[in-house]
């Protein structure tokens, strides 16, 4: 494939601005960003196609291939999880198992854009920037300096706003646009990974309460985001395997 360094340059410029740090100092460059790399290179040239191996109510077991027009694989791999092990599972098994499998095809082609990664590897995740907040006000001799406007058009915002999310504590946070509110879930979740402070189970406990206290809207953004929120379900599933 002829394309193939151009697309390995390409996805190593990206893992170094949108790598996500892992363990150790390295970085990982996303399978949803590595496929439209990809895709954006060789177009409909070659495919990418996922067979579900092995599904008997406990685990299953996904190959990804990458072949020609012609029939010929030039990349494979296979993914498996067990369901209900870990809240990712207990509803994205297949999904979670199958976008291993191609970020692992991928990878068989040199395109992760860092290390041929294990899942295991993989266990901690990218620090985003500040999600889009409400304005705060600013205090000045404990008297707030905003205005009965500055707070009827932030409750505005807030009623319009077309995803709302509950954190655990009472916490929540209103966003116009779905990278927004992705942004945030990333920003949290990294925060109850490297708060040790808490005993793991405590923290994944906090995890499953926020994605069942947020279905609704999370069910709505895996319909219009469904590879993000895959990458978002795979982060937490390797914080459990860790």
């Amino acid at each position: 494939m002829n394309e193939l360094k151009k697309i390995m340059e390409e996805i190593s410029s990206l893992n170094k601005t949108h790598g996500v740090t892992q363990k150790g100092g390295k970085k990982y460059t996303q399978v949803v960003h590595r496929v439209e790399v990809f895709r954006r290179h060789v177009g409909t040239t070659y495919g990418i196609q996922t067979f579900l191996k092995v599904d008997d109510g406990k685990r299953v077991v996904v190959k990804a291939i990458i072949k020609s027009l012609e029939g010929d694989i030039i990349g494979s791999g296979y993914a498996e999880e067990f369901r209900g092990a870990g809240y990712v599972n207990k509803t994205s098994a297949l999904e979670n198992a199958e976008t291993s499998a191609i970020g692992r095809a991928l990878s068989s082609l040199g395109l992760s854009g860092g290390e041929y990664a294990s899942a295991n590897e993989m266990d901690t995740a990218q620090r985003n920037e500040q999600a889009s907040n409400l304005p705060v006000s600013e205090q000045k001799g404990g008297k707030s300096t905003r205005t009965n406007q500055d707070l009827k058009e932030a409750i505005q915002r807030s009623e319009n706003a077309k995803y709302r999310l509950s954190y655990p504590g009472n916490k929540s946070e209103h966003f116009d646009d779905i990278e927004t509110a992705i942004q945030s879930i990333n920003k949290w979740l990294w925060t109850v990974e490297t708060y040790e402070e808490k005993p793991k189970d405590q923290r994944l406990m906090a995890i499953g309460a926020f994605f069942e206290q947020n279905k609704p809207i999370m069910d709505i953004m895996r319909k219009e985001k469904p590879d993000d929120l895959a990458e978002v379900d795979a982060r937490v599933k390797r914080f459990e395997d860790d």
